[in-house]
């Protein structure tokens, strides 16, 4: 689509009313999984009858790029790190939409059915042969694929370019996009940020001896260097340990983790953990504190069991408890000065890759000055993660808005804990299309929902460019 999007007719300041959207789309920064979740969504709810906006997705590379190799997330051989039967559709409860004898809503979910996994499988007709092979998991390569035809099925409409300013206009979202020298103006009803935003940093990259997630995959798609034989890893969350496996595993490389904690601790993954993962009711009755610490435990600074398991079988991995404060240059290799217990060490190493993840807060740099005031206003303050993690209501989008802003990857502390990642795809996609539709209502049962209601004023979204490789 090279066309500005159309933009639903000026409305005065007041309540955010979801009749409003009158044909104009959501608009999604990053045409990755959330995007195409709510693209098929969207496409079956529309075609079941209900008046749910269309999806358009501003990506500056292709569909999925971020699971795929020389995009600097993956080489594209890694594998998923959810069970790939938690896909586009997942959980498969249209509750949101009727009651589960209503005949439309049994409707909803057939049609799902047809975007799965396994119904992906079938149109290649190599389900069976993935069956008779024990169901394994996918590798990020064969992810994108999948999510490549089920965003073609479902008609996703992309613009292409980098987002460069989102603003408030209108009763909804304007975004400036740039590609090469064209500048486009898209309009929406609401904006959605999807995709974990550039790397975040704890020590400057050079592009040579130390790098981010990125540089790292792009190198290791061209082909390490010999010179680089040990190796220090920043970070022990998903993204550090899939370095680490390739690394160690994939290349035989000698690599010591610095991590802020004793040891490198795997994810919990028992089914109790699992649920809320899958379904968040009783998420909110949950204290703040019992919440942070289960996110703590399953999703943050913790690697999968799979990669627990593959890195038992090699002797090339250790680690080293404390934070990197900074690095330099020494003789032939950099000095890694790392604090832990009111001292400092010095640890050398051939190569330093920071993986300690995204910037959740990348967005706002791109907010135009009515968006940023709106939202300093909403949250009563400066912007900051912990404010917005609070401020996230039952829609996904920031409460108090003159128009929706969703922010699925900061709703783990107020919402449940898999809306950042791959774990509910489909009721995100629900919580998020509902907001739109004005006899229904995301599932109710929190603090933050009762102000999303009628006193809610006109919801808006920011810009941002799509990073996206999310891992559960």
């Amino acid at each position: 689509m090279s066309q500005p999007t159309a933009l639903s007719p000026a409305t005065e300041a007041g309540s955010w009313d979801p009749a409003r959207h009158s044909g104009a789309p959501l608009l999604v920064i990053g045409a990755g999984p959330k995007a195409i979740a709510l693209a098929v969504k969207s496409s079956v709810l529309r075609a079941a009858g209900f008046d749910v906006p269309e999806v358009v997705a501003v990506e500056r590379d292709c569909t999925a790029a971020n699971w795929r190799e020389g995009r600097g997330w993956t080489n594209g051989r890694q594998l998923l790190g959810t069970l790939p039967e938690k896909d586009l559709g997942f959980p498969y409860d249209c509750a949101t939409w009727g009651d589960s004898q209503d005949p439309v809503t049994g409707e909803i979910a057939r049609r799902m059915a047809g975007f799965s996994w396994a119904g992906h499988l079938l149109a290649r007709g190599v389900y069976a042969r993935w069956i008779d092979r024990g169901r394994p998991q996918p590798s990020h390569r064969e992810w994108a694929d999948y999510l490549e035809w089920a965003a073609t099925r479902a008609n996703l409409r992309s613009v292409t370019g980098e987002v460069r300013r989102a603003e408030l206009a209108d009763g909804g979202w304007k975004l400036t996009v740039v590609d090469g020298t064209a500048r486009t103006a898209v309009h929406g009803c609401g904006l959605l940020v999807s995709g974990p935003g550039p790397s975040a940093g704890t020590v400057p990259a050079d592009g040579t001896r130390v790098l981010d997630t990125a540089g790292f995959w792009k190198l290791a798609v061209e082909g390490l260097p010999d010179w680089a034989q040990t190796v220090v890893v920043i970070g022990a969350g998903e993204t550090a340990g899939t370095i680490v496996r390739e690394l160690a595993i994939g290349m035989d490389r000698e690599v010591t983790v610095v991590a802020p904690r004793a040891t490198l601790y795997s994810r919990g993954e028992s089914p109790f953990e699992n649920r809320y993962y899958s379904d968040p009711t009783g998420w909110t009755r949950l204290s703040e504190a019992d919440r942070q610490e289960f996110i703590r435990r399953t999703d943050r600074a913790v690697f999968s069991q799979q990669v627990q398991s593959d890195l038992a079988l090699t002797t090339k991995v250790s680690w080293e408890p404390g934070r990197v404060v900074g690095t330099r240059r020494a003789d032939n290799d950099i000095a890694v000065e790392i604090a832990y217990g009111g001292q400092q060490r010095i640890r050398h190493a051939d190569l330093v890759i920071d993986a300690t993840g995204g910037d959740p807060l990348w967005f706002t740099r791109v907010l135009g000055p009515r968006a940023e005031a709106a939202l300093r206003a909403g949250l009563g303050g400066s912007v900051t993660r912990e404010r917005l993690e609070r401020a996230i209501g039952t829609s996904l989008a920031v409460t108090g808005l003159p128009a929706p802003l969703h922010l699925p990857n900061l709703a783990a502390l107020a919402q449940g804990p898999g809306f950042p990642n791959l774990s509910s795809l489909g009721l995100l996609s629900d919580r998020v299309l509902a907001a739109y539709v004005p006899h229904i209502r995301p599932e109710a049962g929190t603090a933050d929902e009762a102000r999303t209601g009628a006193d809610l004023p006109d919801h808006t979204a920011v810009p941002a460019v799509n990073q996206g490789a999310a891992h559960r």
